[in-house]
């Protein structure tokens, strides 16, 4: 497939007026309690040449990400093409110009003493014709062709006996029109496939809407859970830190003779279990950032590219009642997706009216008037066709009954059938809805049940009390290495929780309003259609 530059220019040019549209309002989020992150700083800063580390907030994030994002900018094309197709549609009705000339020189035999004159043997007859002919045509929304032609023709005949002028021009000047009464008649029918062209550019544009909720969703998960993975390998290193210091401890008992060998080795096999365990928590890192940085278009070899991404927002946890009502009742008046099959239905029935259209038998009615004129030049011709002298009229009525219909019959069924499958589909993406918008607030009070229950500080605390009295233990011989490296493994399990279910709770309720379609406003975003 290949565009002209001012094609590719115009497509480029739009598509980034679209994405401009996009802004993000400034973050006035206010400060919460920081429960594991010191700093908090609400400006991106970019260093020109070593950048290591990048801090960002949410807001940030769904900033670049509309900017940058590679779906948000090739669905940004759609609306574009949408709006060419329009214009394509119209231009049935633009007016058509046919300018014809022509020349033709023939010899012929001939026995007419018309043509000849008195002789007495067969001779050439010639004949020099030299046509111009102009003729404009346009269409109108109610089905009527209206035709202007214009016609002048320059004849030489030899021999010509009995001819007043040798050469001699005629020409004539005709309008008519030809409107169909029923197959193809009426400013619906003519005007349908504009009205479809324009809800397929209202659809470009929900799905560009689609698009940004998905992406905005996408990201706000993302970085939640890139969130939680770097508070695990906190975490992680914590763990890596007490199974170390629990080995120290271990071997020097073990030297002094009041351990025994197996608990030094068991106390090496927990720190192998944390050492792995880092390295599985660096890991996922790793992958988070770079799926955040993909969803942004961090591209390869861009100063930003490597630099690690540091999240500025902590998951607050502020307990939302939410009705499944009334977020059904939300996501049925703002989901794109609806708005999407309401005008697949409406083109399903304008597409069932151009069908039944089509079953009528063709009756069309055609007037017109001739004005036509004829001298020796070319001048004097015109006069003559001018001077309205010579003057017809034609009328006709044309019936065209077409017998048996099949396809015309069949394309009707056909139609009525696709617009059925389009109500039934609506009514299926209504039962979708419903059960993403009950999952979505089943997930958001599960989500509040583990941060109440599992991620309370008391059950940290009591971790961390068992460890204390399994150490205890351990000092005074009650007790094995194994079970404090267990006791240490239950105290990193729920240091992770209280994180993993506040991120959770974060990523649910961020996932609500993507299920109500209102996950762009909810983040200041605008979009502006034109």
């Amino acid at each position: 497939m290949m565009f002209t530059d001012n094609d590719a220019d115009a497509a480029s040019s739009y598509g980034k007026a679209l994405l401009e549209i996009m802004k993000v309002k400034p973050s006035t989020d206010a400060e919460m309690e920081d429960t594991f992150l010191e700093d908090r700083d609400t400006v991106v800063e970019f260093f020109p040449n070593d950048v290591k580390f990048l801090n960002m907030t949410l807001k940030d994030c769904i900033y670049h990400a509309c900017k940058n994002n590679y779906d948000i900018e090739i669905a940004s094309f759609d609306p574009p093409i949408s709006d060419a197709e329009i214009k394509v549609e119209k231009s049935v009705f633009d007016p058509i110009l046919n300018i014809t000339g022509q020349t033709q020189d023939s010899e012929t035999p001939s026995n007419s003493l018309l043509q000849l004159g008195l002789g007495s043997s067969l001779s050439d007859f010639s004949v020099d014709t030299q046509t111009l002919d102009a003729k404009a045509e346009k269409l109108w929304s109610t089905g009527a062709t209206f035709t202007l032609d214009f016609n002048i023709n320059q004849v030489h005949l030899d021999p010509s006996p009995f001819a007043f002028f040798n050469p001699f021009v005629d020409s004539y000047i005709e309008a008519k029109i030809n409107q169909p009464l029923l197959r193809n008649a009426g400013i619906f029918y003519n005007r349908s496939n504009i009205y479809i062209a324009r809800n397929n550019k209202k659809i470009s544009l929900l799905q560009f809407k689609e698009t940004a909720i998905r992406v905005i969703n996408d990201v706000q998960r993302i970085y939640w859970e890139l969130v939680k993975a770097i508070e695990d390998l906190k975490v992680r290193n914590k763990s890596l830190e007490r199974a170390k210091d629990l080995l120290r401890k271990n071997r020097v008992q073990a030297r002094v003779g009041t351990m025994a060998p197996i608990d030094v080795l068991e106390a090496e096999e927990g720190v192998a279990k944390q050492v792995e365990g880092v390295i599985i928590g660096e890991n996922n890192v790793g992958n988070k950032e770079d799926e955040l940085k993909q969803i942004m278009n961090f591209r390869r070899g861009s100063i930003l590219s490597d630099a690690s991404i540091i999240p500025l927002d902590r998951p607050p946890f502020e307990i939302k009642k939410v009705s499944l009502d009334e977020s059904i009742q939300i996501a049925m008046k703002n989901r794109p997706e609806l708005f999407v099959q309401g005008l697949d239905i409406a083109n399903a029935k304008i597409n069932v009216k151009q069908k039944r259209n089509q079953l009528l038998p063709k009756l069309d009615f055609e007037a017109g008037i001739r004005y036509t004129g004829l001298a020796a030049n070319k001048g004097n011709s015109l006069d003559s066709t001018f001077s309205q002298d010579f003057q017809s009229e034609f009328f006709q009525v044309v019936l065209e009954v077409p017998l048996g219909n099949r396809e015309a019959r069949n394309n009707y069924s056909k139609a009525k059938l696709e617009a059925t499958k389009s109500v039934l589909g609506r009514r299926k993406l209504e039962q979708s809805i419903v059960v993403e918008v009950r999952t979505a607030v089943r997930q958001i009070k599960t989500n509040i049940e583990r941060v109440k229950v599992k991620a309370s500080a008391k059950a940290k605390e009591l971790a961390q009390e068992r460890l204390e009295a399994e150490e205890k233990k351990f000092k005074v011989g009650r007790t094995t290495s194994l079970e404090v490296v267990r006791a240490q493994e239950n105290l990193a399990i729920a240091e992770g929780r209280a994180i993993n279910a506040r991120v959770d709770y974060q990523v649910s309720l961020g996932n609500l309003e993507a299920v109500q379609g209102t996950i762009i406003e909810k983040n200041s975003i605008v979009i502006e259609e034109y």
